[in-house]
């Protein structure tokens, strides 16, 4: 199971200078990257940096982007990172359940006899938001959903570059939450801010996903992990309700009572669980 991510930083594989400040991001997760950040002619020469660069990352979930499906290089990517250091394979331009099926038999090929590493899957085309529910179900490794926005954009064929188009992903971002949650996967992560240098635009960004039921975030720039922690970070004061609320109960069920108020809020048995997922969040992301 990986701790609660709420910063998913990528940088290049074959960049060392940008993957040996990943570390220090204070990001929960990194990712070195062999897809979109990678010259075609660099590819296949980027396998062997990413693994040999695992070992050299100490602190946050280290995780390898891999090339999807249909570049053919998906298998060969996998074999040349197969190491124990690695906790985490991202498969980009998930749209069916047989993509995950796939890599799990690659996987198990590469690396047999062990668990090997866990999987995040990117949904970043319609038909893998239509098929999203079964995706999140396919796999035993499969311990998230990314939510592709800069690619699902494209294959919406929006007329735009630089303008607002978050009306036309609002669907595929909210549907991705119901998905993952009815699989028992946590709140997905969302797609990365592209303006990499506006933490006003940043900050919105990761206020409206989480307003959906994301719990991270994609970072492109090390200036935006700070943002991201802070925003999918439990907040104090809710924090601090969520323990009034627990002993409230404790003592108010002792007493043999169901129902109380706190602080003006009506608290049931659902209420109380969900602030004891609120306290044990807070804790898991320190």
């Amino acid at each position: 199971m990986l701790p609660p991510i709420r910063s998913l930083l990528f940088a290049p594989a074959n960049e060392p200078r940008k993957v040996a400040k990943l570390a220090g991001t204070g990001a929960d997760a990194v990712v070195l990257d062999l897809e979109d950040a990678v010259a075609k002619e660099h590819k296949v020469a980027a396998r062997a940096m990413a693994r040999d660069a695992l070992a050299t990352i100490t602190g946050p979930v280290r995780c390898i982007r891999v090339n999807a499906w249909d570049t053919g290089l998906t298998p060969g990517d996998v074999a040349a990172i197969a190491s124990p250091d690695l906790d985490v394979i991202v498969l980009p331009k998930v749209e069916s359940p047989r993509d995950l099926a796939r890599l799990d038999a690659v996987i198990a090929a590469a690396m047999p006899g062990v668990a090997g590493p866990c999987v995040l899957a990117l949904i970043e085309t319609c038909a893998g938001i239509l098929a999203a529910a079964e995706i999140a179900r396919a796999s035993p490794r499969l311990a998230g959903l990314v939510f592709g926005a800069g690619d699902l954009g494209k294959d919406l064929a929006l007329p735009t570059l630089r303008g607002d188009i978050s009306g036309a992903l609002a669907w595929g971002r909210a549907k991705l939450v119901y998905d993952a949650r009815a699989a028992g996967l946590p709140g997905p992560i969302d797609g990365p801010c592209l303006m990499v240098r506006d933490q006003v635009a940043m900050e919105a960004e990761a206020r409206a996903a989480a307003a959906l039921g994301h719990r991270g975030k994609v970072c492109i720039h090390p200036d935006q992990v700070a943002v991201a922690n802070r925003v999918f970070s439990p907040d104090p004061g809710e924090v601090a309700f969520a323990r009034r609320v627990i002993a409230a109960f404790a003592a108010a069920e002792g007493a043999g009572s169901a129902s109380i108020t706190v602080d003006g809020v009506f608290v049931d048995y659902p209420i109380v669980e969900k602030a004891e997922a609120i306290v044990r969040l807070a804790e898991r992301a320190g």
